[in-house]
C-alpha cells in the first residue's frame, strides 16, 4: 500500500486567508484533513492609491509563515498558494508577491477573474448532480457569476464588488436602513443589466463560498432541518427571500446570537446576502442550492484529476460511491453478488405480478445493495443503525437530500417499524406510495443479505414462480446453504409483508461440479 500524500491549498481572499490540507491515500481516495483560517480582511488594508498597505503585507506574511510551519509539521508534499481579488486588484500586486517570495520563499499564483470563476464552476460540476445552472461566489472584494450547461462552462463574469466593499459603500451604521437597501438593490440591478447573457433559464442558482454557506446554515437552523451537512442543500426561491430579509433586518447583536452565522461575518453579511438574493430574483431561479465545494476544492480537483489524466469526473455519483466503499472496507465482490440476487428477486416479483415496478426502484435497489449494512464496519450488532447514520451524515456528491435519505433507509433496512421511526423527523418528504417502495426494496436487501449470511456466495441463482399458497423462490446453490436458509426463513417475513403474499424458499443444490 502506497503511503498517503498531502497537498495544501492556500487561498488568499479579501476577507479571509485559508489553509486546507487534502490527503490522497494509496487507493486514490482524498479527504480534507485540516482546514484553518485567519480573518485578515486584506481589503480593509487597501489605501487611497489602491495599494495594499505595508501593514496589510506584513499581516499576510505573518499568516503565511504560520501556515508554512503547520504544513511542515503535517509533512505536506506540495502547496498550491493562490490569491484572488484583494491582491489581483491592488496596484502594487507585483511588489506584494515579491515581498512574500523574499520573506517566505512562497510563489503565489495570482488567479485571473476567469480562473477564479472557473475553479468555482469546476468544483460544482465535480461534486454535485447539477448539470445546468448559474453559480455565484461572493468574496470580500469580488463576486463571480457563471452559467454552465451540460456541465460545460458557457459564460462567466467577475463583478468588482464583494461583501467587504459593498458594506463600506452602502452601510453607514450597523444595520442596513431601508434607504440603504434600496440604493444597494438598484446598484445591483444596474450591474446585472450590463451583462446580456444574465437572463432567466429556469435553472438553479448554486452558491459557493462563505456567504452562501452562512446563509444556508442559518436557514437550516431556522427550519430545524434534521440532517447533517449543507452540501447540495436546496431551498426554493421564496424561502431564499425570507431568509435574506431575516438576515438584513437584524442588528449585529441579534445576528451574533443566530445559529449558523459565523462571528467574523456579522458586520458584512447583510449586503452580501442581498447580492445573492437579488441575483436569484433577477434570474427568476426556481431554487438556490449550496455547493460546499468551491475555489479550493476546484484547485485540488484539477491537481488530482491531472495526476489521473482526467479533465473532470465522468460520474460524480459513482465517484462518491467508490470513495465510500473504500472508506468503510466494503467487499465489492460480495456486494456485486447481492445486486445479482436482488435483481433476480425484483424481476421475479414483476413477472409474477406481485408488484408494479416504479422507474426509480432499480437504481435505488442497486445503490442500496452496494452499501447494504456498511455500518458493520463500526459494529456488527448495531449495523443497521450505524448504516443509517453513516449514509445520512455523508455528503454523497451527486445525490440530493431526499435521494440520500432514501438510500440510507433501504441500505439499513431492519423492519417497517424502524423505517417509520427513522422517517419521523421528515414528515413532508415521502408519501405513502414512496414509503411502500422503500419497504419493498429494504426487505429485498435484508433478504439477500440473509441469503449470503456466510459470505461465501453459495446461492448463485434465484427464480420466482407462483403456487396456490403464494410465491416460491427457487434457490440454486453450489454447496450446502444450511445457514443461509435458516436466516432466509427468518427474514422473509419482511418481504411477505411488503407484497402481502407468502413466500416459500426451495433449495436445489447443484454441487460444485
Amino acid at each position: 500500500m502506497h503511503r498517503e500524500k498531502k497537498i495544501a491549498v492556500i487561498d488568499i481572499g479579501s476577507n479571509s486567508i485559508r489553509n486546507v490540507i487534502f490527503e490522497v491515500n494509496g487507493h486514490g481516495q482524498y479527504f480534507e484533513r485540516l482546514n484553518v483560517k485567519e480573518v485578515a480582511r486584506l481589503s480593509s488594508h487597501i489605501t487611497e492609491d489602491n495599494e495594499l498597505s505595508a501593514e496589510g503585507i506584513s499581516s499576510l506574511i505573518e499568516t503565511l509563515q504560520h501556515f508554512i510551519s503547520l504544513n511542515d509539521h503535517h509533512e505536506v508534499l506540495e502547496t498550491l498558494p493562490v490569491a484572488t481579488a484583494a491582491i489581483r486588484n491592488a496596484s502594487n500586486s507585483d511588489a506584494i508577491l515579491a515581498e512574500v517570495r523574499q520573506a517566505t520563499g512562497m510563489e503565489i499564483r495570482l488567479l485571473s477573474d476567469y480562473e477564479e470563476a472557473f475553479y468555482g464552476y469546476s468544483a460544482i460540476v465535480n461534486s454535485t448532480y447539477i448539470e445546468d445552472g448559474y453559480s455565484v461566489d461572493i468574496g470580500g472584494g469580488s463576486m463571480e457569476v457563471t452559467y454552465f450547461k451540460d456541465r460545460e462552462l458557457v459564460f462567466y463574469h467577475s463583478f468588482p464588488f464583494g461583501a467587504v466593499t459593498l458594506t463600506n459603500d452602502f452601510m453607514k451604521g450597523e444595520v442596513m436602513t431601508k434607504e440603504e437597501r434600496k440604493q444597494l438593490i438598484s446598484f445591483l440591478k444596474k450591474s446585472f443589466k450590463d451583462l446580456d447573457w444574465l437572463e432567466p433559464h429556469g435553472v438553479p442558482l448554486v452558491g459557493v463560498g462563505g456567504t452562501a454557506r452562512n446563509l444556508v446554515r442559518v436557514e437550516q437552523s431556522l427550519s430545524h432541518f434534521p440532517l447533517e451537512g449543507i452540501h447540495q442543500y436546496t431551498i426554493d426561491a421564496d424561502r431564499l427571500e425570507e431568509v435574506v430579509d431575516e438576515l438584513v433586518g437584524q442588528s449585529s447583536m441579534q445576528l451574533g446570537r443566530l445559529d449558523g452565522l459565523s462571528k467574523d461575518r456579522v458586520d458584512i453579511i447583510a449586503p452580501a446576502v442581498t447580492a445573492i438574493g437579488e441575483l436569484a430574483r433577477y434570474l427568476k431561479v426556481p431554487e438556490f442550492t449550496m455547493s460546499n465545494n468551491g475555489l479550493r476544492e476546484g484547485l485540488f480537483y484539477e491537481y488530482y484529476l491531472k495526476a489521473n489524466d482526467e479533465v473532470r469526473f465522468a460520474d460524480v455519483k459513482e465517484e462518491s460511491f467508490r470513495h465510500f466503499e473504500q472508506q468503510y472496507d466494503v467487499n465489492p465482490e460480495r456486494h456485486r453478488h447481492l445486486i445479482h440476487l436482488a435483481r433476480q428477486i425484483y424481476t421475479g416479483l414483476i413477472e409474477t405480478k406481485a408488484i408494479k415496478p416504479k422507474p426509480y426502484e432499480p437504481g435505488l435497489l442497486e445503490g442500496a445493495c452496494r452499501l447494504a449494512y456498511v455500518g458493520e464496519y463500526i459494529d456488527h450488532n448495531n449495523k443497521s443503525d450505524h448504516t443509517f447514520h453513516l449514509i445520512t451524515t455523508n455528503d454523497f456528491k451527486g445525490l440530493n437530500n431526499e435521494d440520500r435519505l432514501a438510500l440510507a433507509l433501504v441500505s439499513s433496512y431492519k423492519s417497517r417499524r424502524l423505517l417509520d421511526q427513522h422517517i419521523e423527523g421528515f414528515p413532508e418528504w415521502f408519501d405513502s406510495k414512496m414509503l411502500k417502495s422503500l419497504e419493498l426494496l429494504g426487505s429485498i436487501v435484508k433478504l439477500v443479505d440473509a441469503l449470503d449470511l456466510t459470505e461465501r456466495q453459495i446461492i448463485d441463482h434465484l427464480d420466482v414462480s407462483t403456487n396456490e399458497d403464494g410465491l416460491v423462490f427457487h434457490l440454486q446453490t453450489t454447496d450446502t446453504a444450511r445457514f443461509e436458509l435458516q436466516r432466509g426463513v427468518r427474514h422473509k417475513k419482511h418481504l411477505e409483508r411488503a407484497i402481502d403474499q407468502a413466500i416459500e424458499l426451495r433449495v436445489e443444490e447443484r454441487g460444485t461440479s
